[in-house]
């Protein structure tokens, strides 16, 4: 599915990425790559388990402003759809009432009626209907993926990583990028999915977030200018750090009279 360039670069990405302090800050079983900042949206993706077979429960927690940012992470093989609802919830709140993009084939289902009857929480994903006579958005919440549905999800993902003008998404965890990495076209199943002995249950999770973030997304936050100092003014700054730095190590100042 990813071209050599696009698999090069995201492995070099997870090898920054495995050893950068970020990576390794966690708030219980949940991996914080950046804290909500009350100006941006986000989208949870979420792609639920029983908790009980091999498959993960999989919350991908994405900024809605350009380039789009993995910002928090959880991912559990044992969590019940009960306890998994309600980190999926607890996140949507911390993360300014993010939008929840749900995956409601068996047993995300459950997630989904969770969300709705248990917290009552509103901010829920509805999909589009773009190919009908009369566009509008369906009355259920959440997504049921069809074949269909994940080719269409793939190709979206796809456009914001390859964007010309350069991808249009920032990973922070090794392993939504190792699964990213083994996310191919399976030729005798004739669709898209995990290689033999790997999963694709943090990939499902981003492509849902993406589902939610290209809904409205924010525009990028304003490049700040340089500034630029002449060179007296740059001069002085560099002696006044050099003076800063022999009175922190116990030295006498040389710029000021006592």
């Amino acid at each position: 599915m990813l071209n050599a360039a696009t698999w090069c670069r995201l492995t070099r990405m997870a090898e920054q990425v495995r050893y950068s302090p970020v990576s390794t800050k966690r708030e219980d079983a949940v991996s914080v790559f950046c804290k909500p900042e009350s100006d941006t949206k986000y989208a949870i993706g979420v792609d639920g388990a029983t908790g009980k077979g091999e498959d993960y429960t999989s919350i991908q927690v994405w900024s809605r402003r350009l380039p789009f940012e993995q910002v928090a992470w959880f991912r559990s093989k044992t969590i019940s759809t009960v306890a998994g609802s309600a980190v999926m919830v607890n996140l949507a709140k911390w993360y300014n009432n993010a939008l929840l993009v749900i995956e409601t084939r068996f047993p995300g289902n459950a997630y989904q009626d969770n969300a709705i009857e248990t917290y009552r929480y509103q901010n829920l994903y509805r999909k589009e209907d773009r190919l009908d006579t009369a566009p509008g958005v369906s009355a259920k919440f959440g997504i049921c993926t069809t074949e269909a549905d994940k080719r269409l999800m793939v190709n979206e993902t796809m456009r914001l990583l390859y964007a010309p003008d350069g991808s249009q998404m920032v990973f922070h965890d090794p392993v939504t990028i190792e699964e990213f990495c083994n996310f191919v076209y399976i030729e005798d199943k004739g669709k898209v999915g995990a290689a033999p002995g790997s999963h694709d249950d943090t990939v499902m999770a981003t492509m849902l977030a993406m589902r939610g973030c290209v809904l409205n997304p924010q525009k990028p936050r304003p490049k700040r200018e340089k500034v630029t100092v002449d060179e007296h003014t740059a001069h002085m700054q560099y002696l006044l750090k050099k003076d800063f730095e022999r009175v922190a190590g116990g030295q006498k100042s040389r710029l000021v009279r006592v």
